[in-house]
This record gives C-alpha cells, structure tokens and sequence, in this order.
C-alpha cells in the first residue's frame, strides 16, 4: 500500500484555515474595561494541539496579529503609544508562545493513551502563559505611558484574562477531541511531514 505522498499544500491550507480561524475568533468577544473576553486563546491553543507546536504557533500567531492590524487596536494603558502593526508583533510572540507551549506538552510530551489529559494540561500550561505575558506587557506599559492606571488596570486585565484562560481550557480540548480524530480519518496528518508536526529533536 502506497503511503500518502507529503505536500506543501495541505501545509499551507492548514495554516491559512487556522489563522483565518483564529482571526475570526477575536471578534467573537466582549469588551471589559481596557480588555475584553474572547474565544481568540481557545482557537490559538487549539492550534497547538491538533498540529503541534511550531505549525500551531505559526497559524495562531498569524491569525491573531492579523486581527490587530485589521481591527486597529491600539492598546488604551499605552495611551495611544503603541501602534496597532506593533501590537501585532507583540501579539504574534505571545499567542505563539501560549500554541508553542500547548502543543509542545500535547504532542511531544504524551502518548495516545494519555492525550485526553495532555490536552488539558497542555491547554491550562499554554494560557498560563499567556496570562502572564499579557500582565507583564500590561505592567510594562502602565509604567511607561499612563502609571496612574496602574493599580485599576492590573487587577481587572488579571480577571478578564483569567476568564479566557478558564474558557480556553474547557473549549480547546473538547473541539481538539472531536476534530482530531476526523483529521486523522481524512489522511491530513498522513500528508504533512512529521517533522514539521514536531518540536524539532
């Protein structure tokens, strides 16, 4: 039996229909305060999960500074400092970061039959991540632009985050469980070089 032969296309539609998902999900949200609640972390982390950290990291990170040029968003604790196609850079580390570390622990660091917790473990680890890079950019930013917000903003991007964290851990598992297994049936994995689906040995 021949074995699927591995192409740059099903490469390049994967990462342009998890980026385009990721952007898309950004506007899925609620603004609070100077931050909003969004279900951008959960398509991000989901990323990682189906397709491993570096692809996962390269889709949700383009998707999602996508979202930032396109939407304008400048963040209102810089006071208008930051440009948005800046923001997007900062945004494409981060939202990397969370997918990098989701699908590191995901796909290098469990076996099949302790997937399903690895997906949650590697969800929880990825948008902890990104919790404590978000404040960190929030305290950075409050410092150098508008230090007298910062004992307000802190605390309510810590909760607003946190409820994206706590929404992208129970969202991204239970879409990974569902849509893997019908990748899998479709031969996409079958198609795409393993060492690209991999943190590389």
């Amino acid at each position: 039996m021949t074995q699927p032969r591995k192409s740059p296309a099903y490469l390049l539609a994967f990462i342009g229909v998890m980026a385009a998902a990721a952007f898309v999900s950004n506007y899925l949200m609620i603004p609070v305060g100077t931050s909003r609640v969004h279900l951008g972390n959960s398509i991000a982390l989901l990323a990682g999960m189906l397709f491993g950290g570096p692809l996962g990291a390269l889709a949700a990170g383009l998707g999602s500074a996508l979202f930032d040029v396109v939407y304008g968003f400048a963040d209102p604790v810089a006071g208008g400092a930051i440009p948005p196609i800046v923001e997007a850079v900062v945004t494409f580390i981060n939202k990397g970061l969370m997918a990098l570390a989701c699908g590191v622990i995901v796909n290098d660091l469990a076996n099949e039959k302790r997937r399903t917790f690895a997906a949650y473990l590697g969800a929880a680890a990825g948008a902890l991540l990104y919790v404590a890079l978000f404040l960190i950019k929030t305290n950075l930013y409050a410092l150098a632009f508008t230090p007298d917000t910062l004992r307000v903003v802190v605390p309510a991007r810590a909760a607003s985050s946190l409820i994206n964290a706590g929404l992208a851990v129970l969202i991204a598992p239970v879409l990974y469980n569902l849509l893997r297994p019908a990748l899998r049936a479709a031969g996409l994995y079958e198609r795409i070089s393993p060492a690209l689906l991999h943190w590389p040995q």
